[in-house]
């Protein structure tokens, strides 16, 4: 009711409140001066230490508000001389400031200014922190800082989100006690076990900023800790009591002023930068052209292609296993990916072939099938209703695709990998389509050589099951561990003929991988056969692409990186600069190992630029 006055009665109570929140600042500095005590519920000179490294803000604005939400501000907050003490026994000296000293300006002397859960911020004490910051001060705030003005009105986002890294979302209820470090070599995590107990949560949901790197997130997906160039958020309340009163939240709070104060004060900061920066890459028929084109994406900032090797279900490379494209057969002795790898290496790129494994290109216009299922038609991936390869390709409308779990084809694709790596000194496999092609009614593969294995294994046949829910996931489950065992063959061929070679797949997002394409790819990173994962995120929305990078994360587990594929080719021409940009970020921002860009050919030079002086900008550290 008394918020409800305030807020109706504003227009006549700012002016005043203003002006007693003036005099109160000048009494403040003058008593001070005077060498009393300095304004406000504590008395800072008798805690704070001479040449204090760390300011603590004791926030008046966010007492009053506190008490008129009945919150107790010593135990949900912060209790001043804990954190002192705690901060002494780590070996830096701290100092208790009040609103006022911020709205001053007396920051200069500090290394690190800690805020607390300090809700209410004054636009003026706002100002004067960025100021501080961009001075190269370090800011340490957790929870809801600066979400609140100093009249306890909510704003539309936090007003240091620059500061903090993040953008605020929502509130909502959780059933997590711990965090979980991404970047667990971090110098604020020494000597702490994961998961990091945090038993007091309010649920504070957050969206990450494109110039903030992640440093931890909950259980239930929401991050948890950020990092900017300024300083170190954390969503939750570290200072309640019941969190300080666990020793690994304690340590948490002193780690991580102690890295502001000690090692990041004053220092640079390293945007979380991306690690592999790839392209998919699609050679063409002139070597002179090659050279230009991977010269071009060298200067922008890539450092890794996958030239396309096998695609269509021919060869664009001389090969001896399977019938080459017509567009590169037709000139005489060239060799696209010879070519690339050779120019690939002038230009200092890591140079992966490309297979889109099962894949097996266009019909015509006429309904007659690509070349590889000429030669096999019993090769054909089928849906339920369909009973000849022609119907298959015509359900899909005209794309084809080879059975994933047709013995023969799974002896056809080891055999084009095989050639690769034997035939040349590449960096890396990247795999593509190694996936069930979507059904629109029924999973895929009606194969009739499929159903007839199927069969013999699960003693049905997969056309009788009807409505029988125990047949129909025993059949899909055939299907998943039937691609699963494919794969895990095909990574130790390639481990035992070509030792070294970086191994990768590009994959769809669960759960669709799973459900439509039976790509259960998270058993493949368990056991640690892919040496990276490209989830292909094929979205024009940045905080889609965040949402998708960190589930691929969770499925990938800690020990397989998760490189973000982006496309570039559903952006329209006139926005694919600021847009890929974005985009880019948005995955770096999420704590991705790396992106890979599809297609890179058609991007212009503007589009390079803004990747080159934006999310591929070099290390400022």
């Amino acid at each position: 009711m008394l918020a409800g006055y305030f807020k109706e009665s504003e227009h006549v109570l700012m002016p005043t409140i203003r002006t007693v929140r003036t005099m109160a600042a000048v009494l403040a500095a003058a008593v001070s001066m005077l060498g009393f005590c300095s304004f406000g519920p504590l008395n800072p000179t008798a805690l704070a230490a001479q040449g204090a490294e760390a300011a603590i803000v004791d926030s008046g604005y966010t007492r009053h508000y506190a008490s008129l939400n009945a919150w107790d501000y010593q135990s949900e907050f912060v209790d001043i001389t804990w954190l002192i003490s705690t901060l002494a026994r780590a070996g830096i000296s701290a100092a208790v400031i009040t609103d006022h000293d911020l709205e001053m300006g007396a920051l200069e002397s500090y290394k690190a200014l800690v805020l607390p859960s300090t809700s209410c911020v004054s636009q003026l004490a706002a100002e004067r922190i960025v100021e501080f910051a961009e001075a190269g001060g370090r800011v340490f705030a957790t929870f809801d800082t600066s979400l609140h003005d100093d009249f306890w009105r909510v704003r539309p986002d936090y007003e240091l989100t620059r500061i903090m890294g993040v953008r605020h979302s929502s509130m909502k209820e959780v059933d997590t006690n711990a965090m979980s470090p991404s970047a667990k070599s971090h110098p604020i995590f020494r000597g702490l076990d994961s998961p990091i107990p945090v038993p007091r949560q309010r649920g504070l949901a957050n969206r990450v900023n494109p110039d903030a790197l992640v440093l931890a997130k909950w259980p239930d997906g929401r991050l948890a800790m950020t990092e900017t160039r300024y300083g170190i958020y954390c969503s939750e309340n570290l200072f309640s009591a019941e969190n300080a009163a666990v020793p690994e939240a304690a340590a948490l709070i002193a780690n991580t002023i102690g890295y502001l104060v000690n090692v990041k004060h004053g220092a640079g900061f390293n945007l979380g930068q991306l690690k592999t920066k790839a392209a998919w890459y699609t050679p063409p028929t002139d070597r002179d052209r090659i050279a230009h084109d991977l010269q071009r994406l060298s200067a922008a900032g890539f450092n890794t292609v996958f030239v396309s090797a096998y695609s269509h279900g021919r060869a664009l490379y001389p090969s001896q296993t399977v019938a080459q494209d017509p567009a590169f057969s037709a000139v005489d002795g060239f060799d696209p990916l010879q070519a690339a790898l050779e120019e690939g290496k002038q230009a200092g790129l890591s140079v992966h072939a490309w297979v889109d494994a099962f894949d097996a290109g266009q019909a015509a216009s006429d309904g007659t099938l690509p070349p590889l299922l000429l030669e096999h038609p019993d090769w054909a991936a089928m849906a339920r209703d369909d009973r000849t390869p022609a119907a298959a390709a015509a359900s899909q409308g005209g794309r084809c695709f080879l059975s994933p779990a047709h013995p023969e084809v799974q002896e056809f694709i080891m055999d084009v990998v095989r050639e690769l790596v034997t035939s040349y000194a590449l960096d890396g496999v990247h795999l593509d389509s190694v996936c069930y092609p979507e059904g629109k009614d029924a999973p895929y593969d009606f194969n009739p050589r499929v159903l007839e294995l199927a069969a013999a294994d699960l003693g049905f046949a997969p056309r009788s099951i009807g409505l029988n829910i125990a047949r129909w996931n025993g059949w899909f489950d055939w299907r998943c561990r039937n691609l699963d065992a494919f794969v895990g063959g095909l990574v130790s061929m390639i481990r035992e003929v070509s030792p070294g070679t970086l191994i990768s797949a590009s994959v769809y997002p669960y759960p669709d991988s799973v459900l439509l394409r039976m790509q259960d790819w998270s058993k493949w990173t368990a056991p640690g056969w892919l040496d990276f994962v490209v989830p292909l995120t094929d979205t024009r929305s940045a905080d889609l692409v965040d949402t998708l990078v960190r589930a691929a994360q969770d499925f990938a587990g800690v020990n397989t990186p998760v490189v973000a594929g982006i496309s570039a080719a559903s952006i329209p021409a006139k926005s694919v600069a600021p847009t890929l940009a974005n985009l880019v970020d948005a995955a770096r921002a999420a704590g991705a190992y790396g992106v890979s860009v599809y297609d890179s050919r058609p991007l212009s030079d503007n589009a390079l630029s803004a990747l080159l002086d934006g999310p591929f900008r070099a290390p400022s550290e």
